[in-house]
């Protein structure tokens, strides 16, 4: 399946010096996938201290990663590691 990371997302990735493969990772192999709204999906991914939320989409044949960014693992008590 094609993964599209979008312009907003590549900003984040940008700005939080994250690694693309990682991104991908994520979503392939994540600790949690959770709902989002507009039957969005979020992908977790625990590092260290912090959560890696991928934000995308998921189409027929493709992927769309809406946004990303890390937040602090204790906002998120549901992943358990």
């Amino acid at each position: 399946m094609k993964i599209i990371i979008s312009d907003h997302a590549e900003e984040r990735i940008k700005t939080y010096r994250l690694n693309k493969d990682l991104i991908i990772e994520t979503i392939k192999k994540p600790d949690e996938v959770i709902k989002g709204y507009n039957k969005r999906l979020i992908a977790h991914k625990l590092l260290n201290k912090y959560v890696l939320r991928v934000v995308y989409e998921k189409h027929e044949d493709e992927i769309i990663v809406v946004t990303v960014y890390p937040v602090e693992k204790e906002r998120y008590l549901g992943i358990k590691k």
